[in-house]
């Protein structure tokens, strides 16, 4: 499906038609009433960099995670991570500005957000916490446990909160970090009745 957003998105003249309804703003949900673009957004990637990063992603951990949970219910922690994380995303520039942190002077409610890293997150923090000291080769040369991999991905984010200087959706990577953490946590207590 991401693969097919993307080609939709080379279409120019379907440019303004994927704007409209494949990227996600706080002022399309409160203004405009596109609730559905909360689920759309996810599909969509800005270049070919942005989508092949995250379908690597999504493949060395998913395929995995897949085989562990199942289609269905992988196919629902996407979409769960997806749709939160890009609430993450709307509603941080209202909590930054609120907070005496240097990111609420660049944060804008308008922004256009897309991207599946936010499910994505998700999926990957649920691997690396079901398996928190496998080694993990980053780009294919240097071994790096995974639980460290994810607290460092995690600082990364937390710090681009903070200072407002990144241009990617650190609120959603976050966010759907927590739900990947909620669903391991969920299916972990609940391994344990069975």
């Amino acid at each position: 499906v991401n693969c097919l957003v993307f080609l939709l998105w080379q279409n120019v003249r379907l440019r303004r038609f994927m704007h409209k309804h494949f990227t996600l703003s706080l002022r399309g949900i409160v203004v405009d009433y596109r609730f559905h673009t909360l689920f759309t957004h996810f599909w969509s990637h800005n270049s070919e960099g942005h989508l092949l990063a995250n379908m690597l992603t999504l493949w060395f951990f998913g395929t995995e995670c897949v085989a562990m949970l199942g289609v269905a219910r992988f196919f629902q922690l996407y979409l769960a991570a997806g749709i939160f994380s890009g609430f993450c995303q709307i509603a941080w520039p209202s909590v930054a500005s609120a907070l005496p942190i240097p990111a609420k002077y660049r944060m804008w409610a308008y922004d256009l957000n897309l991207g599946a890293s936010g499910a994505i997150n998700a999926i990957v923090a649920y691997n690396i916490l079901t398996f928190p000291s496998r080694i993990i080769l980053v780009w294919f040369l240097f071994p790096v446990p995974s639980a460290f991999l994810g607290t460092l991905f995690l600082a990364k984010d937390l710090h681009g909160l903070y200072t407002g200087q990144s241009h990617i959706g650190n609120a959603a990577h976050i966010g759907g970090t927590f739900v990947g953490l909620a669903a391991w946590l969920a299916l972990k207590r609940r391994s344990v009745w069975y």
